[in-house]
């Protein structure tokens, strides 16, 4: 490897030990441009230790769920991570409580967003099976090594492999990722409606991005090819 190569990246399952880690990561990424969904579920100005606490939570609480990372081989460091669920079955409706921030109102604001977000991820479920992908992030030091790619690439893998559709709902910054692995953009930007109390509150949105199933070859097809 020349002076002026990065080095190799490596793709591994995350353990709950390295959730401060990634969640610093995902400060750092989150940051500019801000997302204000991520800061809703972990504020800046919260202690660490409890934004860990409830990423861990909520993370080995969820049997669908599975933390992945690259991690920079030379340095050892996590460079980007992403948080997949495989839901084999339909997913339900359920409500998140806020009362992380000393604010009420803004916890109130918190649960219609986040509310609202859920209700996208469970009408594309409705039907099925689907694989969503919950949280993911580069670090802005390594952007362009190939490392989001990686992570989205694990969980498109597993939907094609069980026949099932994928579905994230991305940002503007992570939206060409997403296009390049086959996720379709067919509503533009959704702009998350709220109460008349939060109608002062900065307007939050994403892309729903979905990558359509794959029809799985029968064992006859396999045999042919």
């Amino acid at each position: 490897m020349s002076s002026t190569e990065k080095p190799p990246l490596r793709l591994l399952k995350a353990e709950p030990s390295d959730a401060l880690e990634i969640l610093e990561m995902h400060m750092a990424s989150f940051t500019n441009p801000y997302e204000p969904v991520f800061f809703l579920l972990f504020p800046k100005e919260e202690e660490r230790e409890k934004g860990v606490k409830r990423m861990v939570d909520w993370w080995l609480d969820d049997p669908t769920a599975t933390y992945i990372k690259v991690v920079d081989t030379k340095t050892g460091k996590i460079v980007s991570a992403a948080k997949w669920c495989i839901h084999k079955e339909p997913l339900t409706s359920e409500e998140l409580h806020f009362d992380w921030f000393t604010d009420a109102d803004l916890n109130s604001w918190g649960e219609e967003v986040w509310g609202f977000l859920h209700q996208e991820q469970v009408s594309r479920c409705k039907d099925g099976g689907c694989c969503i992908i919950d949280m993911l992030s580069t670090h802005p030091d390594h952007e362009r090594r190939g490392a989001g790619s990686m992570l989205v690439k694990w969980g498109t893998d597993i939907a094609d492999s069980l026949g099932m559709k994928a579905f994230v709902q991305g940002s503007r910054v992570g939206k060409p990722l997403y296009e390049s692995h086959g996720f379709v953009d067919s509503e533009g930007w959704i702009t998350v409606p709220v109460t008349e109390r939060h109608k002062n509150r900065p307007a939050v949105g994403w892309f729903n991005l979905e990558r359509p199933a794959k029809t799985l070859k029968t064992a006859a097809e396999k045999d042919s090819v």
